[in-house]
């Protein structure tokens, strides 16, 4: 299988149990995704979500930057945006 595809079934299965709110599981699909195939905006992307959820903004924000030097994806500048006041109160 070539990488890219099993990024994006990783990155599937990490949707799946974030659907669920299964953060943790989900970040490490995530992270498996990104190993495998550093260059997908959707793995960099949902861990941010996955991350965000957990309360883990600083970490989110990076992983959502990341995602964006990738492609400029609109729901990754929505998630940045939406980041930035959670940052802002501490």
């Amino acid at each position: 299988m070539d990488p890219e595809a099993l990024a994006d079934a990783y990155a599937k299965e990490g949707n799946a149990l974030l659907a669920r709110n299964k953060c943790a599981e989900a970040v490490a699909l995530y992270d498996r995704a990104i190993e495998v195939f550093p260059e997908s905006c959707e793995a960099w992307t949902s861990k941010a979500v996955a991350l965000k959820a957990m309360g883990r903004y600083r970490e989110s924000l990076e992983c959502v930057e990341r995602a964006l030097e990738i492609y400029q994806d609109p729901i990754a500048e929505s998630l940045r945006d939406s980041l930035k006041p959670e940052l802002e109160r501490g």
